[in-house]
C-alpha cells in the first residue's frame, strides 16, 4: 500500500508542472485573423393553398346559383410561376336511373366583364379569387326526364409557369 501511495505521489509531482504551465498558457489551436465574409442563404419552397368549391344543389327549374368560389388563401411563389386551378368536366347533370337523361349545365365565372364559361385560371397572390355560378337554360329544364340529377367536377391545382 505504501508503494501505490509513493506511486501516487510521484505522479502527482511530475503532473503538477505540466498541469501549471498549461493553466499559465492555455493551448490554443493556431487561428489568424482576416477580414472577409460570410454567405447566409435560405431557400423557402413554394407553397400555396387553395380554396375551391365543394357539393352544391340546385333547385328545379333555376336557371343560375353559387357555386362558391376559388379562393387563394396563401401564396409564397417564385417569380414567372403562378398557381393554376383548372376544371374537368363533361358539363352534364346524369340521371341516376335513366343513363340516357342528362340536362346540360355551365359552370361561369364572375369577373368584372360578367360571366364567361370557366375551365381554368391562374393566381399569383394571396386573396385572390373567382366567383363561379352554375347556370342551366330554360328549355334544358323543360327537356328533363323526372329523377335525381348529378355530375361530378374535378378541380386540379397546379404550380405552373405563369403565362403571360
Amino acid at each position: 500500500m505504501k508503494k501505490r501511495s509513493i506511486r501516487t505521489g510521484i505522479l502527482f509531482a511530475l503532473l503538477t508542472p505540466v498541469l501549471l504551465i498549461c493553466a499559465e498558457n492555455p493551448i490554443y489551436a493556431a487561428t489568424t485573423q482576416t477580414a472577409g465574409s460570410a454567405t447566409v442563404s435560405y431557400h423557402v419552397d413554394p407553397a400555396y393553398q387553395v380554396t375551391i368549391p365543394v357539393d352544391t344543389s340546385m333547385r328545379f327549374n333555376e336557371t343560375e346559383t353559387s357555386y362558391g368560389n376559388i379562393v387563394v388563401e396563401q401564396a409564397q411563389i417564385e417569380d414567372g410561376k403562378c398557381i393554376q386551378v383548372s376544371l374537368l368536366s363533361d358539363l352534364n347533370l346524369k340521371n341516376s336511373n335513366n343513363s340516357k337523361a342528362v340536362i346540360p349545365y355551365q359552370i361561369l365565372a364572375q369577373d368584372e366583364a360578367g360571366s364567361r364559361p370557366f375551365t381554368s385560371a391562374q393566381y399569383t397572390k394571396a386573396g385572390e379569387e373567382t366567383p363561379l355560378t352554375i347556370a342551366i337554360k330554360k328549355e334544358d329544364w323543360k327537356k328533363a326526364a323526372a329523377g335525381e340529377y348529378a355530375d361530378t367536377v374535378t378541380f386540379t391545382i397546379s404550380y405552373v409557369d405563369k403565362s403571360e
